[in-house]
């Protein structure tokens, strides 16, 4: 069964760490075999890294994406959580099921893992960055209905 999704006009995804935009007006895709796919909502670019919590959120995204760069990018992502736990003690149970899923090779769900750890983040500092609101609310500015993730969207078993 493959996947489809529907691209809006304008809208991005990556495959397999290449770009794809749509240019045109709707599209529907149907993904028939296995990739590393990401939307836009939920891509974070470099520059917007900015807190500790989204550090670990940008590198486990290229560690999905860019499998090529693994070495480097799962030591930053270890010293990442590393640096986090050690910063925040009471995170420990999110950063452990987040390296839980990077040792099964499951990156896509350790993705909500570290969505968790923004999440985290947010809540202990009482504030948080535009980009973090967005990849919480799984909306682009202007793109829907945004929608705050409470707890219960990250499930039991993540």
């Amino acid at each position: 069964m493959p996947l489809v999704l529907r691209l809006n006009p304008a809208e991005k995804i990556i495959i397999n760490g290449v770009v794809i935009e749509n240019t045109g007006s709707l599209a529907m895709l149907a993904i028939r075999n296995r990739g590393n796919i990401l939307r836009q909502k939920d891509i974070l670019q470099l520059d917007e890294a900015s807190t500790p919590a989204l550090r670990v959120y940008y590198t486990l995204q290229c560690l999905y994406l860019f499998p090529d760069e693994a070495k480097a990018y799962s030591e930053a992502l270890h010293q990442f959580m590393n640096d986090f736990e050690q910063a925040a003690p009471k995170s420990k149970p999110i950063i452990d099921a987040l390296r839980a899923r990077v040792e099964k090779g499951e990156l896509y769900p350790g993705l909500k893992d570290a969505k968790r750890l923004i999440k985290f983040e947010w809540d202990l500092l009482g504030k948080t960055t535009e980009k973090a609101r967005m990849l919480l609310q799984g909306t682009e500015p202007g793109k829907g209905k945004q929608r705050a993730m409470a707890d219960s969207d990250f499930g039991d078993n993540g």
